[in-house]
């Protein structure tokens, strides 16, 4: 069969979806990406096949629309507020209708050009990642089934539905009407990489697939020092890769402030950066290790534990690794991750307020290196997510919707 897949952004997004673009290849199907420009490198990279579709207007309607600012900013909104909307307050719910806006932008920005290449290449399914409408509007227009791949947080978030829902906002609809399509309500099932342990109940449930979540965090070579044995308790540092196109210009303040809180502490410390962010370091911070690309997939299992900014990649490959984690959430939505990886013990989390505290910031990590509960807890994370099926297991899935 031949499978369309179909992101608005990398790397995050795209990246989630590699591992079951790799096992459809594997099983013997056609695959092709398709995502705006700006992601065909990282397409190459990973070995895929890419098709550029519309404009790159994703990051210039984050950088400037005034009312995402709060989204762009650190702080926590009410803990599982992604599963109970009616916990947020208007201007919160507000903040939720900009994002929503946003993605129409973006899915208004890429649906002529993925219908004219769907409609030339006549894909029998196609897979989107969970904010691509686009993906769903030409599924619609094919006539063919449509999964949702999750990425993000630990619900799938509907940000398309009034207050998430299941009453479409306006602009959903409109993306379908503009080219003589149906509206659907969303695709016909998701694929799910979260395990169960991360997962908020779904405000409005969905057809649900369990998928292993396989790390795939771009190419790179591993440095001998990786696997050589330590001396001492290994912790990273990592901001992940997406903010860098944001927020450009400097290292977020994460990566600089936490490497020198845990100087000295008797741990060997890796600041784990992009090669963007590396072509803004000035200096490298006192008695941290810098590792510029490498993947996150090949340094944590060898950690103790890592600090991050609660994106998803790298907490589940944390996750997948076993390592506990810090979570110092820089946005919303990044610490539903955290809050989930608390409750589980496999990890913690600090609120805003104290995220540059050095104090606070070593304390938090010594717990996770020197208590035993901690790595107990993030083996068993692990041992759950190697339980639940694999992408070439899902490749059934999408074989049998036919």
């Amino acid at each position: 069969m031949r499978v369309l897949f179909a992101t608005w952004a990398e790397p995050g997004h795209l990246f989630s979806l590699v591992p079951l673009a790799w096992a459809c290849r594997a099983a013997g199907h056609e695959v092709r990406l398709a995502a705006p420009p700006s992601c065909m490198a990282s397409a190459a990279r990973a070995g895929l096949t890419g098709v550029p579709v519309g404009r790159d207007v994703a990051v210039e309607q984050i950088r400037s629309r005034a009312d995402l600012a709060p989204w762009r900013s650190p702080g926590r909104w009410p803990e599982g507020w992604a599963s109970r909307p009616g916990l947020l307050d208007d201007a919160q719910h507000a903040v939720l209708r900009a994002l929503a806006d946003k993605q129409f932008t973006v899915a208004d920005a890429m649906a002529d050009d993925l219908l004219a290449v769907a409609r030339r290449w006549r894909p029998d399914v196609v897979v989107h990642d969970a904010l691509c409408f686009a993906g769903t509007v030409a599924a619609a227009a094919l006539g063919v089934p449509a999964y949702g791949h999750g990425w993000g947080t630990a619900t799938i978030m509907r940000v398309e539905n009034h207050e998430l829902g299941a009453r479409p906002l306006p602009g959903y609809p409109r993306l379908f009407e503009r080219h003589g399509v149906r509206p659907r309500s969303g695709p016909t099932a998701w694929f799910d990489p979260f395990p169960p342990a991360l997962r908020l109940p779904d405000p409005a449930p969905r057809p649900r697939l369990d998928m292993r979540y396989v790390p795939y965090n771009g190419p790179g070579d591993v440095a001998r020092w990786v696997l050589e044995e330590r001396a001492r308790p290994r912790v990273c540092i990592t901001a992940g890769v997406s903010g860098h196109k944001v927020r450009p210009g400097a290292l977020p303040p994460l990566l600089t402030q936490t490497a020198d809180a845990l100087a000295g502490r008797g741990l060997e410390v890796v600041l784990a950066i992009s090669a963007d962010q590396a072509r803004t370091l000035t200096a490298a911070p006192e008695k941290a290790r810098v590792a510029v690309g490498l993947p996150m997939s090949e340094l944590l299992p060898t950690c103790a534990a890592v600090v991050h900014h609660g994106g998803s990649g790298t907490g589940l490959t944390a996750a997948a690794s076993g390592t506990p984690q810090l979570v110092l959430p820089q946005i919303p939505v990044t610490a539903e991750l955290g809050e989930r990886l608390h409750r589980h013990g496999a990890g913690l989390i600090l609120p805003p307020e104290r995220q540059s505290d050095p104090a606070a910031v070593s304390e938090a990590v010594e717990a996770l290196v020197d208590d035993p509960r901690h790595t107990r807890a993030a083996a068993r994370l692990r041992t759950d997510m190697l339980r639940m099926p694999s992408p070439a297991d899902r490749v059934t899935a999408l074989e049998q919707a036919l």
